[in-house]
C-alpha cells in the first residue's frame, strides 16, 4: 500500500524515519570506500513532501542547519590555529572526494553549485552517515579521534550546505529563502576553512592530511 501523506504528522514520521535508518556501522573513512559508498547511495527525490508550504521537515533542517553554523564559528573561535587550519585539511580532503568521484570542480564541490538536486541529495545522505560514524570514533578516545573530530566538523559543514541547497531548490517559497541564505553562510564558512587549509598543506602549520588505513 502507498504511504498516505494527506497527515502532515504521518509525512513527519515517515520522513524521520527515512532519514534516522542509515546504517549506523560505516566503513573505515578511506578515498575507495568512502566512493563505493556515495555511489551505492539511495535518494528521496520522489517523495511527495518536496515543495509543501511549511513543511515540518525542511524546519527542522533548517533550525538545525542554523545551530550547526553558530556552533561551528563558535568553536573556531576558541580553537587555537592548529585546529582550525586541521579544520580546513579536512574539508580540503572531503571536497577532493567529492569532486573526484562525481567529476566537479573542487569549488563546485564546496559549494554544492553545479550538481543535479538527486547527486546533492545523495552526498547529505553519506555525509550525515559519514559525521555520526566520525563521532563515535571520536567519542572513543581511540588514537584517531582527533582526526575523527576534525572530519566530523568538515562533514558537518558540508552536510548541511548541501542539504540547504536542496531545499533551496526543492522547498516552498518561504522556505526556500530561509534555505539559500543559510546555504550561502556555509558556503563562506567552507571556503574560509579550507583557504586556511590551503595554507596549513604549504606551511610548518600541519602536514598534508592521511587518513587511517
Amino acid at each position: 500500500m502507498e504511504p498516505s501523506f494527506d497527515s502532515g504528522d504521518k509525512c513527519r514520521s515517515l520522513l524521520l524515519y527515512c532519514k534516522y535508518s542509515l546504517p549506523v556501522q560505516l566503513r573505515r573513512f578511506i578515498s575507495d570506500p568512502l566512493i563505493r559508498l556515495i555511489l551505492r547511495a539511495t535518494t528521496i527525490m520522489n517523495i511527495q513532501w518536496l515543495g509543501r508550504d511549511g513543511c515540518a521537515i525542511v524546519a527542522e533542517d533548517i533550525a538545525r542547519a542554523r545551530s550547526t553554523l553558530l556552533s561551528i564559528r563558535a568553536r573556531i573561535d576558541t580553537s587555537g590555529h592548529d585546529k582550525v587550519y586541521a579544520y580546513g585539511q579536512a574539508l580540503l580532503h572531503v571536497a577532493r572526494l567529492i569532486s573526484s568521484t562525481f567529476r566537479v570542480s573542487e569549488e563546485s564541490a564546496l559549494t554544492a553549485r553545479n550538481m543535479p538536486c538527486e547527486e546533492i541529495d545523495r552526498l547529505y545522505r553519506d555525509l550525515f552517515s559519514c559525521v555520526r560514524r566520525c563521532r563515535s570514533i571520536r567519542d572513543e578516545g581511540t588514537p584517531g579521534s582527533e582526526m575523527a573530530d576534525n572530519l566530523a566538523t568538515a562533514c558537518a559543514v558540508l552536510k548541511n550546505l548541501y542539504r540547504m541547497r536542496f531545499h533551496a531548490e526543492k522547498a516552498s517559497a518561504s522556505q526556500k529563502v530561509e534555505a539559500e541564505d543559510l546555504a550561502d553562510r556555509l558556503t563562506t564558512l567552507a571556503q574560509a576553512l579550507t583557504e586556511l587549509g590551503s595554507e596549513a598543506e604549504a606551511s610548518s602549520y600541519a602536514t598534508p592530511m592521511k587518513m587511517a588505513a
